[in-house]
Parts: structure tokens; sequence; C-alpha cells
């Protein structure tokens, strides 16, 4: 995502926790093409480190325009074995660091009389995508599905708030399962594959440029959805 925006002349801000090294080397890559972008190290569930984040992307490129909110975990266990941690965990990670950072976003963005905010959710938050297994994961997607839609009529007419809620993407956590596991995924899509990062990266692009969309969700999911029609 971060390298077609930075294709298409964004100014990029790459953040993460941990993966610091991995997040580095994109920034390196984008300035090996001549465009700018800069890391910044933050854990998105301290407000602090999150204006800290903010700050910084101002003190460096003057704006914040488009805000990509990508941090997420998926871990999955037994209704039963779920702890209050557990759930904690998940919707800290796939919804309250994505409320945290829009605050930061909405702020300057209204200053500015415009913006774009998009939200990274899943087709596990879609009224038909929840799993067994992974309860506390859907929940928290389900929620910041509707976190989108709420806030894009709070924020409008100066903010577009969408989301793209992907399927099945060809990530290393997929790589990672077994291949029955993920020859299921495939089957159960219609076009028998998975999808690949840059075609989610193409979902973004889209709304980013998209004035008359807001409140809208784009499910990127391979024709998975078609099963429940």
């Amino acid at each position: 995502i971060a390298m077609r925006f930075a294709q298409e002349g964004a100014k990029v801000v790459i953040n993460s926790k941990s993966s610091v090294a991995e997040g580095k080397q994109v920034v390196e890559d984008i300035k090996s093409l001549g465009h700018e972008a800069i890391y910044v190290q933050s854990d998105l569930s301290q407000p602090s480190q999150v204006k800290f984040l903010f700050e910084e992307t101002v003190r460096t490129f003057g704006t914040v325009d488009i805000l990509i909110n990508n941090a997420g975990q998926a871990v999955g266990e037994p209704f039963l074995e779920l702890t209050k941690e557990h759930w904690l965990a998940m919707f800290n990670n796939n919804l309250f660091n994505a409320v945290l950072c829009s605050r930061e976003a909405a702020q300057i963005m209204l200053r500015q009389g415009h913006g774009k905010i998009l939200n990274t959710t899943s087709v596990r938050g879609l009224t038909y995508g929840g799993r067994e297994g992974i309860m506390a994961y859907s929940a928290a997607k389900a929620a910041l599905i509707n976190f989108t839609k709420t806030l894009a009529k709070e924020l409008a007419p100066m903010i577009n708030i969408n989301a793209v809620a992907p399927g099945f993407v060809a990530t290393s956590m997929i790589q990672q399962l077994s291949e029955e596991t993920k020859q299921g995924f495939i089957n159960s899509t219609a076009i028998k594959r998975f999808i690949d990062t840059d075609e989610i990266a193409e979902a973004f692009l889209y709304l980013a440029k998209a004035d008359a969309v807001t409140g809208e969700v784009l499910v990127v999911d391979g024709g998975f959805s078609l099963k429940f029609a």
C-alpha cells in the first residue's frame, strides 16, 4: 500500500510498534525510486505516542491528507477459552488503534478543510463473515465497520471515511497455514485464488481519490461473499 501510494506521488509515513527493520526498509525502497517517505516507530495503543506520530508527520510534511488504519491482529480461540485479556487485545489492535489515529488525524484534517480516513476491516466483520474460532477478531472488525459508517456521518462534508474489507489475501500469515486450509480458502472464492496485496492497494487508492464516496465498505474478497447471496 505504501509503495503504491508513493508511486502516485504521495509523501508517505510508515508506522509500526515492532517490525522496525521492515518498516525502515520500505521507506528506503520508496526513497530509492525518488519519492519521499519517513518511518516513525510508535505504539498505537498509547495516546501520547499516537500524538507523537502525527506531530512528526506534520513537522515533516506539513499536512495529513490521507490516513490508512492498517494495523490489526487475528488470533483464534474457541469461545469458551477466550479470556477478557484476549477480547481486549483483539479490540485494541483491530478497533481502538484506528479510533485513536482517526481522532488525531481528524483534528488536523478539519483545520485543513479536507481529508480521507481509510480503515482496514475484513470480510469476517460482515454480517455473513463471522467464523467460529475467531469470534473476538470478527466482532472487532464488525465494530470497525460501524465506526467507519458513523464517523463518516459525523465528519462530513470535510472528511471522507471509508473502509476496505479484504478476503483471503496472499500474505505471510496465510502462507503459514496448512495446505488443506489454504486450499479450502481458495475453493470458497469465485476466482479460485488468493487476492494479491497489490489488488488491496488499488482498492485503497481508489477510495483515496473518490470524493463522492463516504461511509462505504469496499469488499475485495474474490467473490467469497457470493456464496451467501
